[in-house]
C-alpha cells in the first residue's frame, strides 16, 4: 500500500491542479485586467467634469433603497467622484421605499435603487428619474434638468396606430411612463388635418399606422415639418403601404421582410456613423423589419445583411427619423437590450438637443465562458492524459522502490 506521506503528496498535487484550473476558468470568464488610477476623479470624462464644476444650482440625487443595502453602497461609491469635484452642489439622499410608499407613487418609482434627480431648492421646478447607473445617464439627466422647457412631443392616434394607453405587449404604455420619467412632456393627438398645433409642439410620432394615411393627412404632416416640427415615422411588417408618406420623405420601403429568413429577430451592435449613434456601444434588439430604400438620408441601423432599417434626414426646418420596425418601442421589447437608450437618443436628436453628452457605457464583456477549440483540446489533454499519466508514473516508481 502507498503510505500516508505519498497519499498526502498526491492530494496536494491534485488540489494544486484543480486550483490552477479554477483560476484559469475565472480569468477566462471575467477577462480580468488590473489597473491603478492615481487620481480617481479622472474616471469622469472632461465634459462631465466641466459640467459638475460649473453647476449653478445644487442638485439632489434621491436614491430609493435602504441605505444599508449592497446596492446603496454601490451607488454611494459611484457618486464619490462627482462629489469630489463639487461637493457643495451635489447631495445624495437614501429613501427607504418600504417606509415611504406615498413618495414611491408620487415619483413613479418602479425599481429598487431608482434615482430621482431634483434641485435642492424646492422652489425650482423639475425632476428626472434615473434608472441606469452610468456616467452618461447621470450627466444627461443633469442636462435635462437644467434645460427644462415647455416643449412637447405628441404621439398620433387613429389609423390603427399603437396607443400609449395600451398596456398589452404591443402597446406603448411603457414608453409613455419612461418618457415622463426623463422629464419629457408627452400628449396624445388624434391625427386630424384640421388640427392646429401649439407652438411648443416639437415632435410628432407616428407609431405604426396600419391604415393608409391619405394625401390630405400626408400634406398636413409635410406642413408641420416645414413649420419646424420634427417627425418620427415607425413603420413595420404587416402594415399598409404608405405611398403618400414615402413621396413626402423621398424614401421607399421594399416589399421583402428582413431579419426573418432564418430567425425572427436580431441583435444589432454596430451602427453607421451619426450623431445619434456616436459612441453608442450597446446592442439593440430588433424584430422583423422592412427594408428602407433611399439615397438622400443618413443610415442609422442596418441588419446583418446590410439592409437599411432606420434612417435620419435633416430637412430645412426640421428633422425626420424613419424606422422599418416599431416593435422595439413597444411594451414587449422596450426594456430589452439598450432599446430604451436608443429611443432617448433619437428623441434628443429630433428635439435638437445636440448638447447631449455621448459617453460610452462601460459594459463588462466576456461574462460567459467561451473556450476556443484549441483551449478545449489543451484542457482535455491536461486533465484526461497528462495528470493521470503523471500519477501512474509516480505510483510505478514508488512500487519499484519498495519492492525493487
Amino acid at each position: 500500500m502507498i503510505n500516508i506521506t505519498i497519499s498526502r503528496k498526491y492530494m496536494l498535487l491534485l488540489v494544486c491542479a484543480i486550483s490552477l484550473f479554477m483560476v484559469f476558468i475565472y480569468f477566462e470568464k471575467y477577462n480580468i485586467k488590473y489597473s491603478y488610477k492615481i487620481n480617481q476623479d479622472q474616471g469622469l470624462s472632461e465634459q462631465s467634469t466641466n459640467l459638475i464644476q460649473n453647476l449653478s444650482d445644487a442638485v439632489k440625487f434621491e436614491v430609493y433603497t435602504n441605505k444599508d443595502t449592497a446596492i446603496a453602497k454601490k451607488i454611494h461609491s459611484f457618486f464619490q467622484p462627482f462629489k469630489r469635484i463639487n461637493n457643495s452642489k451635489i447631495q445624495i439622499k437614501f429613501t427607504d421605499p418600504v417606509t415611504n410608499p406615498d413618495k414611491i407613487r408620487a415619483n413613479a418609482i418602479t425599481m429598487q435603487g431608482e434615482i430621482l434627480l431634483t434641485y435642492v431648492d424646492a422652489n425650482k421646478i423639475g425632476k428626472i428619474n434615473i434608472t441606469e447607473l452610468s456616467e452618461s445617464a447621470v450627466i444627461n439627466a443633469i442636462l435635462r434638468l437644467q434645460n427644462n422647457s415647455d416643449d412637447w412631443l405628441v404621439i398620433a392616434e387613429g389609423y390603427g396606430m399603437a396607443s400609449i394607453t395600451d398596456e398589452t405587449a404591443s402597446g406603448l404604455s411603457g414608453l409613455l411612463i419612461h418618457l415622463k420619467k426623463i422629464g419629457l412632456n408627452v400628449a396624445r393627438m388624434p391625427l386630424n388635418p384640421s388640427l392646429v398645433l401649439p407652438d411648443n409642439v416639437k415632435i410628432i410620432i407616428l407609431p405604426m399606422p396600419t391604415a393608409i394615411l391619405d394625401a390630405e393627412i400626408a400634406a398636413w404632416l409635410e406642413q408641420q415639418s416645414e413649420q419646424g416640427i420634427s417627425i418620427w415615422w415607425l413603420n413595420d411588417t404587416g402594415t399598409a403601404s404608405q405611398v403618400n408618406l414615402e413621396l413626402i420623405f423621398d424614401i421607399m420601403f421594399a416589399d421583402k421582410t428582413i431579419l426573418a429568413d432564418d430567425k425572427f429577430s436580431a441583435i444589432i451592435s454596430k451602427f453607421p456613423a451619426h450623431v445619434i449613434t456616436e459612441k453608442f456601444n450597446q446592442p439593440i434588439y430588433i424584430a422583423q423589419a422592412l427594408e428602407i430604400i433611399t439615397e438622400n438620408a443618413q443610415v442609422l441601423m442596418q441588419a446583418q445583411n446590410n439592409n437599411t432599417i432606420a434612417v435620419a434626414k435633416q430637412l430645412e426646418h426640421s428633422r425626420v427619423i424613419i424606422t422599418g420596425d416599431a416593435d422595439f418601442i413597444t411594451n414587449q421589447y422596450l426594456n430589452t437590450a439598450a432599446n430604451k437608450s436608443m429611443v432617448v437618443r433619437m428623441l434628443d436628436w429630433l428635439f435638437y438637443n445636440d448638447a447631449r453628452i455621448n459617453i460610452p457605457l462601460q459594459v463588462n464583456k466576456n461574462t460567459q465562458l467561451f473556450l476556443t477549440q484549441i483551449q478545449l483540446v489543451i484542457i482535455s489533454i491536461l486533465f484526461l492524459l497528462l495528470i493521470p499519466v503523471f500519477f501512474i508514473v509516480i505510483a510505478i516508481r514508488q512500487h519499484r522502490a519498495r519492492h525493487g
